[in-house]
């Protein structure tokens, strides 16, 4: 038992380490932790880290992953009959290269998908038909042809994990936020962007951005930020904005009037 709690307390350290606090890997690459081939695995699979699995089967009809936090499946068959197999009940940082999918009518990668959620593909069959992304998919990433591409198959190193973080998330109006990524080698270009153009960005160094509310937020709102590269990684984070009290008391009583 002793033994088993000294294993845990040096794993938890690991993953401290590993996914960082605040800038201290910023510009490193995020290792995957586990590793597997040419395994077997029934039912849903349940991983506390990063994870790759290279040549392994999956048998389920629900679930593959417990929860993602960054996967790679490399030349995986998944057999299945249901109608939608699902990479994992909630995460995203999900890898899939040269893989097959059998039985299930439709493949999808989370049953809790969340706008900040970033999942890539090359080379995937469905049921023998190649799996396509739709241009309103936007989590979903096609890397054929990135440099991505040729770490995500092995043929040479790179970063498979880009993640971000940011010092809050509700913003009032007139309030800043600063928004980190991590997992990317020294000189990787990092680009950001807002779903709302009301949003200020404003670049901080290699792989920062300071983010600033409007002023006068008369209706709150999520807000996704996020930070893309020409390599293929790209992430994100959901901000909310807070109406200002007074603005938002002034148009529920413009609102009550009208009735």
């Amino acid at each position: 038992m002793a033994t088993s709690k000294l294993f845990h307390k040096i794993c938890l350290l690991l993953a401290v380490a590993v996914l960082g606090v605040g800038n201290i890997l910023s510009a490193q690459v995020l290792p995957m932790l586990n590793s597997f081939s040419g395994r077997t695995f029934t039912g849903t699979v349940d991983v506390s880290w990063p994870v790759e699995f290279n040549g392994c089967t999956f048998v389920t009809d629900s679930v593959i992953l417990h929860r993602s936090y960054g996967a790679v499946f490399r030349n995986c068959t998944f057999e299945s009959n249901t109608g939608n197999l699902y990479m994992a009940d909630a995460g995203d940082g999900i890898i899939l290269v040269d893989c097959q999918v059998a039985g299930c009518k439709e493949l999808r990668f989370s049953c809790n998908p969340a706008l900040s959620d970033r999942n890539y593909i090359t080379g995937v069959l469905v049921n023998g038909e190649e799996c396509s992304v739709l241009d309103e998919q936007e989590g979903i990433i096609d890397i054929d042809g990135l440099d991505i591409e040729k770490s995500a198959r092995g043929v040479s190193a790179g970063p498979l994990i880009m993640v971000m973080s940011a010092d809050r998330i509700n913003l009032k109006s007139g309030e800043s936020a600063v928004l980190t990524v991590r997992g990317l080698e020294n000189g990787m270009f990092v680009g950001w962007q807002s779903s709302d153009p009301a949003i200020d960005l404003s670049v901080e160094g290699d792989f920062s951005c300071m983010v600033t509310a409007p002023a006068g937020i008369t209706e709150g709102g999520t807000v996704v930020i996020s930070a893309y590269t020409e390599y293929g990684l790209e992430a994100a984070c959901t901000l909310k904005l807070i109406p200002d009290e007074q603005t938002s008391a002034s148009g529920k009583k413009a609102r009550k009037n009208r009735k």
